[in-house]
């Protein structure tokens, strides 16, 4: 028997109509001008979430990829939640600031001081409380703790334990006498989607279960009011999501091990009045409203590139949640256009100067690197899977492969082991991956390869990048990630750049390795060309400092044969003197199809002048077999991935 009253198509029925604007408007619905009289608590909450560290002016191309407006950021909601609060004071109304998470990780003004100046801005904001999220763990448990104990505001995580750092619960506010309670859950889910080492020593307790607790110790603590700051997220369809649940839930048993989101949360925990959300970036106008709970779930876009605000009424006899208006003809959310929110100057001037210190290109000093000896590691055979792999290794040359893995890991320990087995025997100096979807599960994948160390991209939005290297031919000297501030082009996955000593042979010899995944579809050709022109014009100054040995590699969602409007790489192609595409030699033959299922060639392999003559003197590229290693290629996509690695091996006896 199923838990809640109405049956799944009549809740679908009303999940529409609360969402239809024309149909049933929501302020008409929930607003009664007896509010506005002194029986009632007027709060102005204002929300964000998803940060990001993108709090500096910025381009809004996601809007107008032709002609981006200007969006103000931080600058822009500094001055918005000012004249918020002054109107509030004016009229005897209260002002609640609340964060979703992910506040510093995704672009360098945020990730360079490892998330403080993001916490000093917040403290101007004068923000009340933010849920921990599941990239705050970014630089581990420690580097939380001491963020929070440098902000003004509590980071709260209830379902969150650790010896060495204990978030706090929840907050109570008193405004006027009337108490507003709230509580921070972050997703249990979240060791799973990081490093281990970044979310090590900490324990997640069940989401519900917690909830459940926050509620019930809240309400004894004469709290009638309840908001839950919840990183749980709502998906991007949120109806059919929550119509897909409704048909399949039947009880708490249901959950186990599940991820679950915010809409969940809201049907089966009843007494939160509202869900501020985090952990998505999929911005909603209209609030969803819980048929079942009337519980109310707010989330904004992420990036910094709106301010949420609902005005909640709060009957100041019980404490209760009478109802509440949307200040917006659109809703909920406030775009940061400068046309529409104007940014603080001084605030602005502050954030420019920090964007452009922390975002500025620098010059590589290789010569100043101590060239260490590396030990040499031995590893056991893996073979598990017994497949026929030949060793691809060769003295004196670079051997380095591109390989997008298909969400990473596609069938779970069947894929840890198979791709950890091909690689150990394959044997190549260097892998560049894309796609990666689990963090945790990838390390799991490296400690069976002890010889390779590994990085991956700390500022993507979705699914990671990393490149796997062989200590010791490799000297790791730096890591960037180039256009994490503005990396719309790239869709919202910075490259990733690595800088080594490749120390086999007689001297020393500095490679910067570049690892990107470009934009597929919908309007990926422009975002293709626009990313490559940037990229282009990156390496071309790195070029007039000296850095010629480059290899760019990944996904790079397009063919070389494309040709006029529809080529996305003409600001490489027409720059034979600096750059090559080692893949054209074999990107024509359809046998070597990187992307078979179509077929055609996506996987691609670029050099820097640096190393034109190594490639030239008996270098070889090749996309690799694995499905005859695997059986048929029906195995290796059901286990692996889509895609084929491509594999140069480039001559470094010169």
């Amino acid at each position: 028997m199923k838990k809640f009253p109405l049956n799944s198509l009549m809740i679908l029925i009303l999940v529409l109509l609360i969402s239809q604007p024309g149909m049933l408007d929501g302020q008409t619905r929930t607003y009664h001008k007896k509010f506005e009289s002194k029986a009632y608590l007027k709060v102005h909450l204002l929300f964000t979430n998803d940060l990001h560290g993108g709090i500096a002016p910025s381009k809004a191309w996601f809007m107008n990829p032709e002609f981006p407006p200007d969006l103000g950021g931080g600058a822009s909601m500094y001055r918005y939640a000012q004249e918020i609060r002054a109107e509030a004071a004016a009229e005897g109304a209260e002002v609640l600031l609340l964060d979703g998470g992910n506040i510093f990780q995704g672009t360098p003004l945020g990730m360079a001081d490892s998330g403080r100046v993001m916490i000093e801005w917040m403290n101007e904001m004068n923000y009340d409380a933010s849920v921990i999220g599941m990239q705050d763990f970014m630089f581990g448990v420690s580097n939380l703790a001491d963020l929070d104990r440098s902000s003004k505001f509590p980071l709260l995580g209830a379902n969150i334990e650790s010896a060495n750092y204990d978030p706090q619960d929840y907050l109570i506010k008193d405004f006027q006498g009337v108490k507003l309670g709230v509580f921070g859950l972050t997703s249990s889910n979240t060791p799973h989607k990081l490093l281990p080492e970044q979310t090590r020593g900490a324990v997640f307790t069940p989401e519900i279960m917690t909830a459940k607790e926050q509620v019930a110790l809240l309400k004894s603590k004469g709290v009638n009011c309840i908001i839950g700051l919840s990183h749980l997220g709502v998906p991007y369809q949120r109806e059919d999501e929550f119509a897909e649940f409704v048909d399949t839930y039947e009880d708490e048993s249901d959950f186990g091990n599940r991820v679950i989101t915010n809409l969940e949360l809201a049907h089966v925990v009843p007494g939160m009045n509202v869900i501020v959300s985090g952990g998505t970036n999929a911005g909603y106008n209209t609030p969803w409203e819980d048929p079942q709970t009337h519980t109310l779930i707010l989330q904004g876009y992420g990036g910094a590139s709106n301010i949420g605000h609902v005005i909640l009424y709060i009957h100041k006899e019980t404490g209760t949640l009478a109802g509440y208006r949307q200040p917006f003809s659109r809703g909920v959310l406030l775009t940061l256009s400068t046309d529409d929110a104007q940014p603080d100057p001084a605030m602005e001037k502050r954030l420019l100067a920090l964007e452009k210190s922390r975002s500025e290109i620098k010059k590589r000093d290789f010569s100043r690197v101590k060239t260490i000896q590396a030990e040499i590691v031995s590893a056991p055979l893996l073979n598990r899977w017994d497949f026929k792999v030949p060793n691809f290794n060769q003295d004196n040359f670079l051997d380095i492969a591109t390989w997008n893995m298909e969400w990473f890991p596609k069938s779970k320990d069947s894929t840890i082991t198979a791709v950890a087995e091909i690689m150990q025997k394959v044997n190549a100096d260097v892998y560049a991956v894309q796609e990666i979807g689990s963090l945790e599960q990838f390390a799991a994948m490296l400690e069976l390869l002890p010889a390779y160390g590994f990085l991956v991209t700390r500022q993507s939005s979705f699914f990671d990048q990393a490149i796997i290297y062989k200590k010791s031919v490799l000297q790791f000297v730096g890591r960037e990630e180039p256009f994490a501030h503005a990396d719309y082009n790239f869709a919202g996955r910075p490259p990733l750049r690595a800088d080594f000593l490749w120390t086999a042979g007689k001297e020393p010899v500095p490679i910067s390795i570049i690892d990107l995944h470009l934009k597929c579809c919908g309007n990926g050709l422009e975002r293709r060309k626009n990313s490559m022109e940037e990229l282009h014009e990156y390496l071309s100054l790195g070029m007039e400092w000296g850095e010629d040995n480059i290899i760019v590699l990944g996904d790079w969602n397009d063919q070389l044969d494309d040709v006029g409007m529809l080529q996305s790489f003409t600001a490489f192609l027409d720059d034979p003197d600096h750059f090559r595409f080692a893949t054209a030699r074999i990107a024509g033959d359809v046998k070597q199809a990187s992307y078979p299922t179509w077929p055609s060639f996506l996987d691609h392999i670029l050099i820097g002048r640096g190393f034109f003559d190594e490639f030239e003197n008996k270098s070889t590229i090749q996309t690799l077999p694995v499905g005859e290693w695997l059986g048929s290629w029906e195995n290796y996509e059901l286990i692996i991935s889509d895609h084929r690695p491509v594999l140069m091996q480039l001559n470094m006896s010169n």
